[in-house]
C-alpha cells in the first residue's frame, strides 16, 4: 500500500526532482501533502475490506486496522522527504530508528511507532510548516492513475504475504515470513539508499550530453549509463542473495519447525526483489505500461495459487511463475536500458 499512496506525492514533485533543490521540493511537498493525504485514503479502505469480510473482524478490530493503517500511510508519504534529491540519508535512518524504538520498548501501545516516525518527518519539515495550508492539489484522475501504477509495481513484494495472511485465517506463521523477507527488503533499501543516487547522477549527465554534444558522445555515454544501471542491479541481487543465505542459517538453527517455510519465503522474495528492481528500472525510462502488466500477472499468479493450495506449499507453484516472470521483465529491462537516449529524448520528440 505504501508505493500506491507515495507515487501521488512523487507526482506532485515530478517537474522539480531532475533539479536537485531541496528546499523547492519540500516546499511542493508541502503545499500538495494535505490534500493528497486525504485524496488516498480510500484505498485505505478497499486494502482493509478483504480482512474484514474473509476474517470476520468485528468494527473495532476494523477500526484499529483503519487507525494504524493511516498512521503508516502518513508515516509513507513522510518518508518522501527523505528520499528527495540529496546525497544524505540520514533523515531516514532517524526517522525509522524512532519507529523501531516505539516497537521495541513499548510494543502494546500499537499506534506509537507511526506517530514516532511521523513527528521525527514533521520536525525536518518544520520550515514549510506555512505552506501546508496552500492546499495545493493534483486532479483526482492523476492520483488515481499513480495510485494503480504504484500498486501494480508494489504488489510484487507484498502481495503473498496480503493473501497468504487472509488464506490462512490469519494465523500464519509471522517470524518465519517476515524473516524470509528480510533480505529482499535489505536489498532494496540498499538500493534507493546507495545505488539510485548514482543512476540519476549518470542519467542527468547523458541528458546534458544529449542538450550539448553530437551523436557519437551521447552512444557513449548511453553506454556508460546502461553499464552503470546493469551494476546497480546486479550488486543489489547479489546482496539479496548473500542476505538470504545468512538469514537461512539462522533460521535452520534458530527457528528448525519453520525453516521450510521460511526458504520458501526467501527465495520466493528474491525472485520478487528482481522482478520489482528491473521494473522499477523500466519505469524509472517512462516506459510505464510493462510493469504494470508484469505487476498485475503477479497478483493474478499469487491468487491462483493460493486458490488452489490455501496454504505455504503454493509457494513452490509462485516461484515457478515468478521465474517467468523475471526472465520476461529482465529482458525488457535489458532491451529498454541498451537505447536510454531514446527513451529520454527521441522516443518523445517522435510524437512532437
Amino acid at each position: 500500500m505504501s508505493q500506491s499512496v507515495c507515487l501521488p506525492v512523487y507526482r506532485a514533485m515530478d517537474d522539480l526532482l531532475g533539479e536537485r533543490n531541496m528546499d523547492a521540493c519540500m516546499r511542493r511537498f508541502a503545499e500538495y501533502w494535505v490534500t493528497t493525504n486525504l485524496a488516498v485514503i480510500p484505498i485505505l479502505v478497499l486494502f482493509s475490506l478483504p480482512f474484514f469480510f474473509a476474517l470476520n473482524w468485528s468494527l473495532s478490530a476494523l477500526a484499529a486496522y483503519l487507525i494504524l493503517g493511516y498512521l503508516n500511510m502518513a508515516f509513507s508519504q513522510l518518508l518522501v522527504i527523505a528520499n528527495l534529491p540529496t546525497d544524505s540519508r540520514e533523515t531516514w535512518a532517524y526517522a525509522w530508528v524512532a519507529y523501531a524504538f516505539a516497537l521495541l520498548v513499548f510494543p502494546t501501545v500499537w499506534f506509537l511507532p507511526p506517530v514516532m516516525g511521523i513527528l521525527v518527518m514533521l520536525f525536518v519539515l518544520r520550515g514549510q510548516f506555512r505552506y501546508l495550508g496552500a492546499f495545493k492539489r493534483l486532479d483526482l484522475r492523476v492520483v488515481s492513475r499513480e495510485m494503480l501504477r504504484g500498486f501494480l509495481m508494489g504488489t510484487v513484494l507484498w502481495a503473498d504475504k496480503y493473501i497468504l495472511f487472509i488464506a490462512l485465517g490469519g494465523t500464519m506463521d509471522v517470524i518465519a515470513v517476515y524473516m524470509g523477507l528480510v533480505p529482499a527488503v535489505i536489498a532494496y533499501n540498499y538500493f534507493f539508499a546507495a545505488e539510485a543516487s548514482k543512476i540519476d547522477r549518470s542519467v542527468n549527465q547523458l541528458r546534458s550530453v544529449i542538450e550539448n554534444k553530437g551523436y557519437q558522445e551521447v552512444e557513449v555515454q548511453s553506454a556508460v549509463v546502461e553499464n552503470r544501471v546493469v551494476n546497480s542491479t546486479r550488486r543489489t541481487l547479489i546482496l539479496a542473495a548473500v542476505s538470504s543465505i545468512i538469514v537461512a542459517i539462522l533460521m535452520y538453527f534458530l527457528t528448525p519447525a519453520s525453516f521450510t517455510l521460511a526458504v520458501s519465503v526467501i527465495i520466493a522474495s528474491w525472485l520478487f526483489l528482481a522482478v520489482t528492481i528491473f521494473c522499477y528500472q523500466i519505469d524509472y525510462l517512462g516506459s510505464y505500461v510493462p510493469p504494470q502488466v508484469v505487476g498485475l500477472a503477479h497478483l493474478l499468479l499469487c491468487t491462483a495459487a493460493f486458490q488452489l493450495i490455501p496454504h505455504s506449499g503454493a509457494y513452490f507453484i509462485i516461484m515457478a511463475g515468478e521465474a517467468m516472470l523475471v526472465a520476461v521483465s529482465y529482458v525488457i529491462f535489458r532491451r529498454t536500458w541498451r537505447t536510454p537516449a531514446y527513451d529520454l529524448f527521441w522516443r518523445h520528440a517522435m510524437t512532437w
